[in-house]
């Protein structure tokens, strides 16, 4: 007979914290909550199964719950769709608990249908005060209790007429235009997954309204209007550089979740910027990284996942903020998920010790370095190829560039963008090594790396370019 490991119970019990057993417990306990004992036994027997990884059979469930009883696999059924039931209800109250704006508005429809007049306007007067955000909760907020006012104020007026609409209308508006332009930027930035063109019902009509009527007097929908126009008509820059000093000027307002979205946007546009060649961008983006450290609320949501910690370094190498990254890497590392934490640190201590021309260390830990994932292994790659150019271990260098063309024709998980881009750099790194100190061939390479927009590193060829033309000059 089949055990009641991975079932929906047992899923939901799975997904409980400590804390949250806990409580649950207590909830099962209350009789106004359950008052059937065989429930909380139930429980308690999923309970303590899931905690010590021995699952009983149904069988076995149904001999403690029932006794002598003959089994029956319709009752014990029954009695597990009774406790999913109780999961799911103390599941929504948690969560319930947790959204204040919620409850308030349910309480304000509760009210509303009693003779509670002074306690109604107190949840109400409630419900509009505290710490304004804005946001698109907030505003769908603000519309709700909008609308709950007007079905109050319509059961106790004698005359349409003295209802008032306009806040309700007000709300509406700012709410539905702010969610419509964040959907149709979302959609903008998937378009190259999705394979289509966003097709946004009314979006061309609703952006003339945000324009004609100054935004609606809100910063939350002028600023997704500036980030859409950046997505639209990325040429104009002028776009960006309001939208910066949007962001900046009134990043108080926007609850964390919503400003680390925002910033997401903003730093897209800049490596969007990087990658068409406008290195200006590398400083801004440097600056922007700097804001989004410094702003404790931001780092309060477990921030830095490790592609981002690796920008951030690779960032503050190439603009030669060599100490600054150094403390980076110390004192950030922390805020990277801890199964992600040890290869981040690694990957990263080798990059900077490569900066730092200590190429004995950077073998050592790249070496260190778990290729888990496909990223850090054509990184690491590519980070090892340079090392063995630098260090004039043409041999080893030769033979890595050759098990590193076999890893991409051979690794099914590369994209076809990924495979160009390292194959390019391969390519050229090999005309980089045969031209020695041939003017004529640094020149030419120097002009098919400006005509060649698909290539990884071109920064560090151009450099190692320069560099050895600098000794053709002073010899």
């Amino acid at each position: 007979m089949s055990n009641v490991r991975n079932n929906k119970l047992s899923e939901l019990i799975s997904s409980l914290s400590y804390n949250e057993q806990q409580l649950f417990g207590r909830y099962l306990a209350s009789p106004f909550f359950n008052a059937d004992s065989k429930t909380v036994l139930l429980f308690e027997i999923l309970n303590k199964a899931g905690s010590t990884g021995s699952f009983p059979d149904k069988a076995g469930v149904f001999k403690k719950l029932y006794g002598k009883e003959k089994f029956n696999d319709k009752k014990l059924r029954y009695r597990f769709s009774y406790l999913v039931k109780h999961l799911e209800d103390f599941l929504a109250i948690r969560q319930f608990q947790k959204d204040e704006k919620s409850y308030l508005i349910n309480l304000q429809k509760s009210l509303s249908n009693r003779n509670t007049s002074k306690t109604y306007s107190a949840v109400r007067l409630k419900s509009g005060s505290g710490k304004r955000h804005e946001s698109v909760g907030i505003l769908l907020h603000d519309y709700l209790s909008a609308e709950q006012h007007h079905s109050y104020s319509a059961m106790r007026l004698s005359r349409i007429t003295q209802l008032n609409y306009d806040s309700m209308i007000d709300n509406l508006d700012q709410f539905y235009f702010l969610r419509k332009l964040q959907l149709y930027c979302e959609l903008i930035n998937l378009k190259n997954v999705l394979q289509s063109e966003p097709n946004v019902l009314l979006i061309e009509e609703i952006c003339s309204l945000i324009s004609k009527n100054n935004f609606y007097n809100s910063k939350a929908i002028e600023i997704y209007y500036f980030i859409m126009l950046t997505l639209t008509e990325p040429q104009h820059e002028a776009h960006f550089n309001t939208l910066l000093d949007l962001v900046e000027s009134n990043r108080e307002i926007f609850p964390a979740s919503d400003l680390k979205d925002i910033f997401q946007y903003v730093r897209n546009y800049c490596i969007k910027m990087i990658n068409t060649g406008k290195d200006a961008y590398r400083q801004k983006l440097f600056g922007i990284y700097k804001s989004i450290l410094s702003d404790t609320r931001l780092m309060q949501l477990g921030y830095l996942s490790q592609w981002e910690f690796k920008n951030i370094v690779t960032l503050g190498l190439r603009l030669k903020q060599d100490k600054w990254v150094q403390r980076f890497i110390r004192n950030y590392a922390g805020y990277v998920a801890p199964d992600e934490r040890k290869n981040a640190l690694t990957y990263n201590k080798a990059v900077l010790c490569y900066h730092e021309k200590n190429y004995r260390q950077t073998l050592k830990l790249i070496r260190e370095v778990e290729f888990s994932d496909l990223y850090y292994a054509l990184d690491s790659k590519s980070l090892l190829m340079k090392v063995y150019y630098e260090t004039d271990d043409m041999e080893t260098f030769l033979y890595h560039i050759s098990a590193f063309k076999i890893f991409l024709r051979r690794n099914k998980f590369i994209s076809e963008y990924q495979r160009e881009i390292y194959r390019n750099f391969i390519r050229f790194t090999l005309k980089l090594f045969r031209s020695g100190y041939s003017r004529t061939k640094l020149t030419v390479l120097r002009e098919q790396l400006a005509n060649e927009s698909n290539i990884s590193d071109r920064s560090w060829l151009l450099e190692k370019a320069d560099d050895l033309a600098g000794v053709i000059t002073s010899s």
